[in-house]
């Protein structure tokens, strides 16, 4: 056995030291208010202490409600359910106007108001800054390559041109390269007709 413990009355081991002590204490005070649970009656029922609140409360708002304030007509009676949701909403002002007095400083900037549904998702949302951007350079440059296309731009028109002073050129050189090649086989022709003149 450790020299910070010792046994009790009940040979049950307890210790003398620091830590020991608080466990004890603490254990003391569980026990003592064990003891007075079982003098009130009560017992181990956490649950009934709480019924009996709610109904000390609720027993408390009836006595409220039947004193009628001076010059209004006594309310009716209402049901357990109906005192429910009149209390929930008592709460729910009490909560906003406390809302309203809050400082600024200690709002949270993150808190959500209104929360999401998945129908939410699917709504169209306000771009950011970058993503508005990059949607209108995308838009100008599709507008662009289509006028390029229909050649309405500067470049195209430039580019038609070149394309048109090629072609031209292409064409020159083709009727020259025929204009050669019609020689060629005319003087073919003619070199024939020599030497089957002086063969005949």
């Amino acid at each position: 056995m450790s020299k910070d413990m010792s046994l009790d009355a009940d040979g049950v081991a307890h210790g003398t030291g620091g830590i020991y002590n608080r466990s004890r204490s603490y254990r003391d005070l569980r026990e003592r208010g064990s003891r007075k649970k079982d003098e009130d009656g009560e017992g181990d029922d956490d649950d009934s202490d709480e019924e009996e609140e709610d109904e000390e409360e609720e027993e408390s708002e009836e006595e409220e409600e039947e004193t009628p304030a001076a010059g209004k007509a006594p309310p009716e009676e209402l049901t357990r359910a109906e005192r429910r949701e009149l209390k929930k909403k008592q709460a729910a002002a009490k909560q906003k106007a406390g809302e309203e007095d809050e400082d600024e400083d200690l709002i949270n900037p993150n808190h959500v108001e209104k929360k999401l549904n998945i129908s939410d998702l699917g709504a169209p949302r306000e771009l950011s800054r970058r993503e508005r951007e990059e949607k209108e350079k995308k838009d100008a440059k599709d507008r662009y390559w289509k006028l390029h296309v229909a050649g309405k731009t500067q470049e195209a028109k430039v580019d038609l041109a070149r394309l048109a002073k090629i072609r031209a050129e292409r064409e020159e050189a083709q009727a020259k390269r025929k204009a050669e090649a019609e020689a060629k086989t005319a003087e073919i022709e003619a070199k024939r007709k020599v030497q089957l003149s002086k063969r005949g």
